[in-house]
């Protein structure tokens, strides 16, 4: 069993993460990728003349304040805040609709009676998966993206019971927390689907 504390700054980092990776779910990338690419068209739409106009200003040396009105640096600023915190809010957002404090990996299976044990000492847990790590929830498999200081492995797909919907599992694990990594990798591999290498990066907050 593997117990990982995790703060809003670990998940806003996870679901970056996950983005990167093309992990989150096809419809939600769709949607925001639309979204982005409107962004820029607005972006060009309302500060391009903008910016024609101050440079042709300058050109003629015009005094300071007949370059932009109150309503254009208004729209400016509005406009060059959505270009930079776009995606920031994205994943800001999805950390406020989940991010549990204590997050609970199961290596193996277990009974309902040790898993009600280990609700009762740990109450706002997340535990995932119940039926263990080495066994991927609706035959899905494992894409582990490699960190610095630990592993986030993900499962994905549609749900048995919900054919037109999907689901996004992930879990987290400190590098800490496996004694023997070799072993751990060679069990893994078996439940693994792909790797994605970030092992340059320190994903969560020490």
């Amino acid at each position: 069993m593997f117990i990982t504390q995790l703060t809003k700054r670990d998940w806003y980092r996870i679901y970056k993460y996950l983005w990167k990776a093309r992990l989150l779910p096809q419809k939600m990338r769709i949607c925001v990728k639309t979204v982005a690419i409107l962004r820029i068209l607005l972006a060009v739409w309302v500060l391009f003349p903008i910016v024609l106009r101050v440079l042709f200003l300058l050109l003629l040396r015009a005094p300071l304040t007949y370059y932009l009105s109150y309503h254009e640096i208004f729209w400016t600023i509005a406009v060059i805040s959505l270009l930079i915190f776009f995606y920031p809010l994205l994943f800001w957002a999805e950390s406020r609709k989940f991010s549990p404090k204590v997050f609970i990996t199961l290596k193996q299976g277990t009974s309902l009676a040790k898993l009600k044990k280990i609700r009762k000492r740990y109450p706002t847990a997340y535990i995932t998966p119940n039926q263990g790590m080495f066994e991927p929830p609706f035959d899905s498999r494992w894409t582990i993206i490699q960190f610095e200081d630990c592993y986030l492995l993900v499962a994905r797909g549609r749900l048995p019971y919900s054919p037109k919907q999907y689901f996004i599992l992930p879990s987290v694990i400190r590098y800490k927390d496996v004694k023997n990594k070799i072993a751990f990798s060679k069990q893994l591999e078996p439940v693994c689907d792909r790797i994605v290498d970030y092992s340059n990066i320190q994903l969560l907050h020490t």
